[in-house]
């Protein structure tokens, strides 16, 4: 696990429990997204479950309507990789 600070770890901490995701916390601050998972972990910060069912049908609503993975991340506070994994229907 890379070496963080205190101050950083804080931040960590901070941005999860504000509703940032473990992808764009490691973007922020130049680090793999499981480095971050694991200093949460350390940190004792219950993460969060995976996307729920009304998650899943809220998005497959929006991406029916034209809606793009960035703007169903920005909606369901997700990162548009893990909306793209979510199965949506094609077309």
């Amino acid at each position: 696990m890379k070496q963080v600070t205190a101050a950083v770890r804080d931040e960590l901490v901070a941005g999860y429990e504000s509703g940032l995701g473990v992808y764009e916390l490691a973007r922020k601050h130049g680090l793999h997204r499981y480095t971050v998972a694991q200093h949460l972990t350390t940190a004792g910060v219950v993460m969060r479950r995976t996307i729920t069912d009304d998650e899943k049908t809220k998005a497959r609503a929006l991406y029916l309507s034209s809606a793009s993975f960035a703007e169903i991340g920005r909606q369901l506070k997700r990162d548009p990789a893990t909306v793209k994994k979510m199965g949506l229907p094609h077309g």
